[in-house]
């Protein structure tokens, strides 16, 4: 028999499933620095994040004679939020069907997830980070073909070349990620810290948003990007809850904020009947924008 949800948990549905989506389609934008809130803000525009700058932070200092800080440097970096949002309708037999409702929602929630990825990783261009992004460093200690050498000789260097960062947080797609994955019954947990002497690793499969997936303007050649590492101030990434006029409030079925916990990120989820259609319709929404921050906080991995 075929499990069934009453209306009224709906939204309970909804919450377990953007955590399950949101945790592992967003992963990877714990690697940079951001300011996600579950505030209501009223439209689109800008929020103003304070992004440390690696360069100019304070030295370490034994027996110190003064406690405080004189070489700590922070910038605020302007972020521009768009309200990405998710829209479907609900089927009666979907709401009576656990089954079929956890697939329209995940179905949907995918769909946010990779909007938000796409404006995520649309500042990672030539024109921000410009050539030096991609490290000469790989291509010399692999000779240009990364592949089983990924380990051996991409990975150490794509870390030195990075420089003194305040981490260094590595993403790869699918194809690069596998690489690391254990060959033997040992197991290695990737996602914890100091792994191949990186604070963290993740996947990441939307890559839309970084120059079209590739870039011609490296000695005039196309390089297809297979991932990066980055320190968080290369990046900054805002989040917020769109603002809902209260007599438009009023005619909401539903609307309630869920908390993804870990990756800190909020969404809103509306449900309203319309009276065009005589239908239930639902969606997901969230004001989110990414500005660059730290040029040199960053590189590519390219192929």
């Amino acid at each position: 028999m075929a499990n069934s949800y009453s209306s009224a948990l709906v939204t309970d549905v909804a919450t377990q499933a953007a955590v399950t989506v949101l945790q592992s389609k967003l992963a990877s934008l714990k690697a940079f620095n951001t300011d996600f809130s579950n505030d209501v803000v009223s439209g689109a525009g800008l929020r103003k994040l304070q992004v440390s700058v690696v360069g100019n932070a304070a030295t370490a200092v034994t027996n110190p004679t003064s406690f405080e800080s004189q070489g700590d440097t922070v910038t605020a970096a302007a972020v521009t939020m768009n309200h990405i949002s998710a829209q479907f309708g609900l089927t009666s037999a979907q709401l009576n069907q656990g089954l079929r409702l956890e697939k329209v929602l995940k179905a949907n929630l995918r769909a946010l997830c990779n909007a938000v990825m796409d404006v995520a990783l649309t500042p990672l261009s030539v024109a921000n980070y410009a050539a030096a992004a991609y490290s000469t460093a790989i291509t010399t200690a692999t000779g240009g073909t990364i592949g089983n050498s990924l380990i051996t000789a991409a990975l150490p260097a794509l870390f030195a070349a990075l420089g003194n960062g305040s981490e260094r947080n590595l993403v790869l797609d699918s194809s690069y990620y596998a690489y690391l994955l254990p060959q033997t019954g040992y197991s290695l947990d990737l996602a914890s810290k100091g792994a191949y002497g990186f604070d963290s690793i993740t996947m990441n499969n939307r890559w839309a948003g970084v120059t079209s997936g590739s870039d011609a303007q490296l000695n005039g050649t196309t390089k297809t990007i297979k991932g990066f590492v980055a320190s968080p101030e290369a990046l900054a990434c805002a989040s917020a809850i769109p603002y809902i006029d209260p007599a438009v409030a009023g005619l909401l079925q539903s609307s309630e904020i869920i908390d993804v916990p870990d990756l800190g990120i909020s969404v809103q989820f509306n449900i309203h009947g319309s009276l065009s259609s005589r239908s239930l319709q639902a969606s997901f929404d969230v004001l989110f924008g990414s500005a660059k921050a730290d040029s040199s906080a960053l590189r590519f991995i390219n192929v």
